[in-house]
């Protein structure tokens, strides 16, 4: 949580605070009774407390999960960067002299700790174990520095990593901790480089830290692949390199660390890179880039847009939460209908009785509240475990987690469930403390309005008017919001206002069902209005639809009760007709509690629906990708794989070379406010030949995809775009669509070229990123778009397993890594899989509310209804008849929040496969888990009903004579 969000949670809560303990201090007649109330029912207090904590352990948990995925990519600009704030590129291993003349004097600057300098390159190590067996990292980075002046730079010597260590002398290199232990090399250990067509067996002298120039990483991984090699290897290698080898060379580099520590030092980004720019005026071929604000923007982003998914998901268990605090009170309330009508009857205004509520709530908010924050820091260290597995791949996108909770986080967390408590409980006491004293000493139930009072109407005026303000945003700016809440709450206002002069019910049922209709199908219908939708507008769109559908059932409860009482045995059956009469009576309560249910099992539904989709879809994916081709196989940048050379592999019908180029180019569309780094493929004649992948859409002077891939080729100014390009914020971005303008920009030169795209593949799980022609690919990066990727087609009955173990144990020089694209996409799928999963698991604290609501609402119903009991016992209904009448209750209405919470996703979750643009490009295919449903429902229906035999039993053995007396 941001810690500046923190100051104005303060003030909201202990201005709230300061005004229950100044209620409490300045009325001692409603604070007594509601400390009495707290005292004498413990079991109850408790229960109450633990039914209401979970909303603010979601809250809290939520921005847990965001300060641990800060932090962790946070941590690499100390692992990874340490005093780096920029880094300066140059084409070319000899190009460090030009560096150190056009920055001379550069540390000078009050803004500048320091400037060091080193030259990179891709390649390949390996190291022997054993006699027989080899260890072999495909790809790391070779480094070279001195290591003497990297100790002085930035001024903190401990920061860099190789403070105390000498720079490798010939024969002799330092690797990183990461790649020793992946070789598991220590000092005196001999292993092999790999580079140019060039290869150096070299001592070990050192192993360094993942920390500051030792763990220097140029990719999106925790982990840090070094080799540091002794001055002058990585231009005798390439010097050495054959002619016709197409590889990247290597680059020469300069850090610039700013004044101020690791993190500090960010601020002063802006103006150093303004100073560089100047300086490397005379190199217009010179690059200057912010790598460590990058990498705490990011982390801000990352972090942020995490805690924000999850909060949204989760917030659909914390009003379950609300609502069931709302049904407590209101059942407070209900129980001691006798005894509040007594006071008011003896002189107790109705402010005392609101303060009196008030005073009651507020400690179960703050005793909650603190409880909850609690438990928030378990489900966030909970989540987190979980979710490194998933971000934690061991592949080229690692992020190592780390459980960092923040103060502010817990704290924020406690304040905001402090305040939605203590706003509930003040709503709901102002609300039950509208009793007709003589209705409540008789204990009489309220009558029904007939018709609405002026005080609703008014209310209602004002927000039908409101509700058409958002529609009229919505049309005006496509706002998704705006688009949903609009119309919902014209309805919501409508009612009171068409229910002078029409019946409740049908005015009700028609503006609920319309409501829900335009919930699920608006954006089908007008999909101009909706715009671009983000995560909490599918919060909106959830409560929307489901809070629609339970007011129309709400409205026609009879109905279902009257089918209900017939499936089930009719008059005969005393515990169903006993079971149904207090639900279908007690609208209101039963209403919170079919939403609790409904919200909750229609996200866990959504995402069970949507996992199953993307789940079975392998096949498809694999297909589209592949093409006519089976296996992928990456080599080394800087030693690629010939083509030639692959095609002699037993099994090898085809080979088709691609020119690849990784986080090496930048782009850029109209609607983007800055370049982003993404991957780009350019390809040849024989990439087409081997079947190139499917397309999705095209531009319409083409006529088949086939047209399109020949026109890509012959013309340098046309791209195809894969299915995931440029989405890194996920669906709210918009996707890109043919005929958009490109621009691709080489960051080592500056270089901008323009490309038109003229059509979306349905590739995007090899990451091989926008398709143009070699041509075009050699005009944007020139000699370093080296290629370094092999699309293989392999001959009827060879196994992609066999080659694949070919490849890479013949071709260790060239850091061969081969997969099938099955494999590829079933990692990618896996991964979204267990994603989804670690959202249900998180959702499943939703239906935890609710079942626990359910037996705390259930309790209570006990203790409010002990008296109807003790009338039902003495007029010889049996006692298995009144606890199977409690365990009926339950039932129904869990059972209609279930239904009503599934069917309403498996609605909403086809037209957003069917529709969304976001889905449309992938191609899937509707189909529902029904197993998976099935078994999600079953086990909630259970657990209720589990939840209520303890109450329930407790009913079937009040004895009469005591339920009857008058005295609790």
């Amino acid at each position: 949580m941001n810690p500046s969000a923190l100051p104005p949670l303060l003030v909201l809560a202990g201005a709230a605070l300061v005004a229950a303990a100044w209620i409490g201090a300045r009325s001692p007649v409603p604070r007594r009774l509601a400390f009495r109330s707290l005292a004498r029912r413990k079991g109850e207090t408790v229960l109450v407390i633990a039914g209401s904590l979970l909303g603010t352990a979601i809250i809290t948990g939520s921005f847990i999960v965001g300060d641990t995925l800060d932090s962790s990519i946070r941590a690499s600009a100390t692992t990874q960067l340490g005093p780096i704030d920029e880094t300066v590129t140059l084409f070319g291993s000899g190009s460090v002299p030009a560096l150190r003349s056009a920055l001379d004097g550069l540390e000078d600057d009050p803004a500048v700790d320091g400037v060091t300098y080193g030259i990179r390159a891709s390649g390949t190590a390996a190291a022997r174990i054993g006699e027989r067996s080899e260890a072999v990292r495909p790809s790391v980075l070779l480094l070279e520095l001195d290591f003497e002046e990297a100790a002085r730079f930035g001024g903190d010597p401990a920061a860099t990593g190789v403070q105390g260590v000498g720079t490798p002398a010939a024969g002799e290199a330092a690797i990183s901790e990461d790649l020793a232990g992946h070789l598991s090399a220590v000092p005196g250990n001999l292993i092999t480089v790999f580079a140019y067509a060039q290869e150096r067996e070299l001592e070990v002298s050192a192993v360094l830290p993942r920390l500051g120039l030792a763990g220097y990483s140029t990719d999106f991984n925790s982990q840090s692949f070094n080799v540091f090699l002794p001055p002058g290897t990585l231009a005798a290698m390439e010097a050495a390199a054959p002619e016709e080898l197409e590889a990247s060379p290597p680059v020469s580099l300069a850090f610039v660390s700013n004044e101020g520590g690791v993190e500090e030092g960010v601020e002063r980004t802006g103006p150093v890179l303004r100073l560089l720019a100047e300086r490397l005026e005379a190199i217009p071929e010179a690059e200057a880039f912010d790598s460590k604000r990058e990498v705490v923007d990011q982390a801000e982003e990352v972090g942020g847009q995490f805690s924000e998914l999850f909060l949204s998901i989760g917030a659909f268990a914390v009003i379950a939460g609300i609502l069931l605090l709302v049904n407590i009170f209101v059942m407070l309330a209900e129980e001691r209908k006798g005894e509040l009508g007594m006071m008011r009857a003896v002189g107790m205004r109705r402010g005392q009785l609101v303060r009196a509520f008030f005073i009651e709530g507020s400690v179960y908010a703050v005793v909650a509240s603190a409880l909850g924050a609690l438990l928030g820091i378990a489900v966030g260290a909970a989540i987190v475990q979980v979710a490194a597995g998933i971000f934690e791949t061991g592949g080229d996108f690692n992020l190592e987690l780390h459980f960092a909770p923040m103060l502010a986080s817990i704290l924020g967390g406690f304040l905001i469930g402090l305040l939605i408590s203590l706003a509930t409980a003040l709503f709901t006491s102002v609300r039950i403390s509208r009793l007709n004293v003589i209705r409540a000493i008789r204990d009489i139930p309220e009558p029904v309005a007939q018709r609405p009072r002026r005080r609703s109407m008014i209310l209602g005026g004002a927000t039908t008017l409101f509700g058409l303000l958002m529609t009229g945003q919505a049309i005006a700016k496509g706002d998704a919001a705006s688009a949903f809440l609009g119309p919902g709450l014209v309805a919501m206002g409508l009612a009171p206002l068409l229910s002078t002069f029409l019946r409740r019910r049908w005015v009700v049922t028609v503006l609920g069902i319309g409501v829900a209709v335009w919930g699920m199908f608006g954006p089908t219908f007008a999909p101009g209005l909706f715009g671009e939708a983000e995560t909490p507008v599918f919060v909106i769109q959830g409560v929307l639809i489901t809070g629609a559908a339970v007011a129309v059932l709400t409205q026609n409860q009879e109905v279902v009760g009257r089918g209900v009482r017939a499936l089930g045995g009719g008059a005969r059956n005393l515990a169903m007709r006993l079971g149904l009469a207090y639900p279908l009576a007690r609208r209101f309560r039963t209403a919170m509690t079919l939403t609790m249910y409904a919200l909750v099992v229609f996200t866990l539904v959504f995402i069970s629906v949507l996992s199953g989709i993307f789940g079975g879809q392998v096949d498809r994916f694999t297909r589209e990708e592949a093409g006519g081709y089976d296996l992928l196989v990456k080599s080394s940048p800087a030693n690629p794989l010939a083509a030639e050379d692959a095609e002699l592999v037993e099994g090898v019908a085809f080979v088709a070379p691609l020119r690849y180029a990784a986080f090496s180019v930048q782009f850029k569309t109209a609607d983007r406010d800055d370049f982003e780094f993404w991957a780009l493929s350019g390809f040849d004649e024989r990439f087409l030949e081997g079947g190139a992948p499917n397309l999705e859409r095209w531009l319409p002077r083409y006529e088949r995809p086939a047209d399109v891939w020949d026109a890509v080729l012959a013309d340098p100014t046309l791209m195809i775009a894969d299915a995931f390009f440029l989405q890194q914020g996920g669906p709210q971005d918009r996707p890109v669509e043919p005929g958009d303008i490109v621009q691709v920009r080489d960051p080592l030169t500056g270089n901008v070229a323009e490309r038109t795209l003229v059509a979306t593949s349905r590739a995007g799980f090899a990451f091989s990123g926008p398709f143009i022609s070699e041509e075009s690919m050699l005009d944007v990066l020139g000699p370093r778009a080296a290629p370094s990727r092999l699309y293989l087609a392999l001959e009827p009955g060879a196994t992609a397993a066999a080659v694949s173990s070919e490849l890479e144990s013949g071709f260790i020089p060239n850091g061969v890594e081969a997969s099938t694209f099955r494999d590829i996409v079933a990692e990618s799928q896996s991964a979204n899989l267990q994603f989804f999963r670690l959202m249900q698991g998180y959702l499943a604290l939703g239906l935890v509310v609710g079942v626990s609501g359910l037996g705390v609402i259930m309790v209570r119903a006990v203790r409010e209804r002990r008296r109807e009991i003790g009338i039902l016992r003495s007029l010889g209904f049996q006692p298995a008849t009144v606890g199977r009448s409690f365990l009926v209750e339950s039932g129904f209405v869990a059972l209609e929040g279930l239904l009503i919470g599934a069917a309403l996703s498996i609605v909403t979750a086809y037209q957003l496969i069917a529709n969304a643009a976001v889905f449309g490009d992938l191609d899937v295919v509707f189909a529902v888990p029904w197993g998976e449903v099935a078994i999600l429902l079953s086990l909630t229906l259970v657990a209720s009903l589990a939840a209520t035999l303890w109450p329930a039993r407790q009913a079937s053995r009040i004895r009469p004579a005591v339920a009857l007396r008058i005295a609790d």
